[in-house]
């Protein structure tokens, strides 16, 4: 009994303090709150209408008052524990996180688009023309065919590597010197390589070529010219003209053994690489050959030398198909 009894003394006290603390309490809160009433008052009636008021000191005690209670009233709450987790590509606009995105640039970090390749090759289409003069970074490299044009001053922007009056043809075109550049004479493949700011290549060989040689022989120096020639201007259209065909009874007559057949054959091949390597053709056979496939007998000196009047409607054609 006796214990019981001093807990409930001990108890009595508790509450003694707190309601004493509590009166206390409520009589600084209600004495702040009068002072701060009284005081704004005497602040308004302090200054005339229409000035700003000093409202420093009632705000300083109500303040006090609100400090106080919070004091009295503060519970303490927990806070839950929040752990920033990396996120990848977060779209700010829609705050979405975007998982797997292929979007890995960098503030600030320049956008290059990816280049896409130049398409090349195949048959030229026909385009409007432009004048001899847009054909100012173009090379013409061939054989006979190639000096007549020079010769008659077709293309005379152009630059054209042949020799005249060499006998240079498909079978010594790669081993055979015949043009002079600084201290030594080069063939016609390795001239190429020194000419600079080449925009095109144009391949012209004439029958006479291949008078001697079997198809399979052409076919493989053709081939590695035509491979010298991009190596020597890897930037530049190459434009590669099929063999025109001749008249096979004036080219007997001068004692030359090729035909029409073995020249239908030799294209086919030289389409064919043209194809394989991205070079472009230039489909002009109909310009020269007749009905039958034929040079016409009118249309050459030799039976495989075209006129010179038919130089004219080749430059037409040229300048109507350029496909760079």
């Amino acid at each position: 009994m006796t214990v019981k009894k001093k807990q409930n003394v001990v108890r009595t006290k508790k509450y003694g303090k707190l309601i004493r603390f509590s009166v206390i309490l409520a009589s600084v809160i209600l004495i702040s709150g009068l002072a701060a009433y009284g005081w704004q008052n005497y602040e308004e009636e302090k200054y005339p209408e229409g000035t700003e008021k000093d409202y420093s000191l009632p705000n300083a005690f109500i303040n006090f008052a609100k400090l106080i209670n919070d004091f009295m009233t503060q519970k303490e709450e927990e806070t839950p524990l929040v752990i920033d987790e990396p996120t990848e590509n977060v779209d700010e606009e829609d705050n979405v996180i975007v998982v797997g995105s292929e979007n890995t640039e960098s503030p600030g970090e320049e956008v290059v688009e990816e280049e896409i390749p130049e398409a090349r090759g195949g048959i030229v289409p026909k385009t409007d023309s432009d004048g001899y003069y847009s054909f100012k970074d173009s090379l013409f490299v061939g054989d006979y065919f190639v000096v007549q044009a020079k010769e008659l001053g077709y293309f005379e922007h152009s630059e054209f590597v042949t020799a005249s009056g060499t006998g240079i043809d498909i079978n010594t075109i790669l081993t055979k010197g015949v043009l002079k550049y600084e201290n030594e004479v080069l063939t016609l493949s390795e001239y190429v390589k020194t000419v600079e700011n080449v925009e095109a290549v144009y391949v012209l060989f004439s029958a006479e070529s291949i008078s001697w040689m079997d198809c399979p022989t052409f076919v493989k120096k053709y081939t590695a010219f035509i491979d010298e020639i991009i190596a020597a201007q890897p930037e530049a259209h190459i434009y590669v003209q099929p063999i025109i065909p001749i008249n096979e009874a004036k080219a007997s007559k001068r004692g030359y053994s090729v035909t029409n057949e073995k020249i239908s054959d030799i294209n086919e091949y030289i389409y064919s690489i043209a194809e394989e390597k991205s070079l472009w053709i230039l489909d002009n056979i109909d310009l020269f050959a007749d009905e039958s496939g034929a040079l016409p007998e009118i249309s050459t000196t030799n039976g495989i030398r075209l006129e010179k009047e038919l130089y004219e409607p080749w430059a037409e054609y040229l300048l109507t198909h350029k496909a760079h």
